[in-house]
């Protein structure tokens, strides 16, 4: 499994945004959105930010976009999370018939001999006297759970907390490694962990 973030984005907007509760609209907005406001919102943020239920809905504002390579397991318990949360995935349908596939196409404990067995559909996909020839949906139909799959996800930091505080302990070993390897990169993990 790999995790890498791609980018992160919108914390100033969302600190604008969490006071604009406060804000007169007589005044230029740029006037008074000073460093005291901004340090001020900081610091309100920092205690709002575990407050589920509505009181930290600016954490909805701070995006993510994460690089993520994972097996068919852990992406079908993925989907389980669709608010605030958008995928785009490789394609299987386009390359998944260009070449035999390797241990390496595949997350660390998957049998060689359901890797054979998919190399043998594959040969027999290929093969214009095969009954099975040029047939995607089989093949696609017997690729193993263990296939590793690139996907971009973007979420917010509200989806975030939601799916670390599911799955920080969770017994598919790729939920942990997900959960810590997000938490070692975000610029905000205050936001997702309260500090002790």
């Amino acid at each position: 499994m790999q995790v890498k973030i791609l980018k992160e984005s919108g914390y100033p907007e969302a600190l604008l945004g969490m006071s604009l509760s406060y804000y007169d609209h007589e005044t230029d907005l740029d006037v008074w959105w000073d460093d005291s406001k901004y340090t001020r919102a900081k610091d309100r943020a920092g205690k709002l930010a575990h407050k589920d239920g509505g009181h930290n809905k600016f954490l909805e504002s701070i995006q993510l976009w994460v690089y993520v390579q994972a097996s068919r397991d852990f992406w079908q318990e993925m989907d389980t999370y669709r608010s605030g949360v958008t995928k785009q995935s490789a394609s299987t349908m386009h390359t998944l018939d260009k070449r035999a596939v390797t241990s390496a196409d595949f997350e660390e404990g998957t049998s060689t001999a359901i890797i054979d067995a998919f190399n043998i559909c594959l040969a027999e996909y290929k093969d214009p006297n095969h009954v099975y020839y040029k047939n995607i949906t089989r093949l696609k139909k017997n690729l193993p759970e263990g296939w590793l799959q690139e996907r971009v996800i973007c979420l917010n930091y509200k989806s975030l907390r939601h799916i670390y505080a599911q799955r920080e302990k969770h017994r598919l070993k790729d939920w942990q490694q997900f959960c810590k390897e997000i938490l070692e990169q975000i610029e905000h993990k205050e936001f997702i962990i309260e500090s002790s």
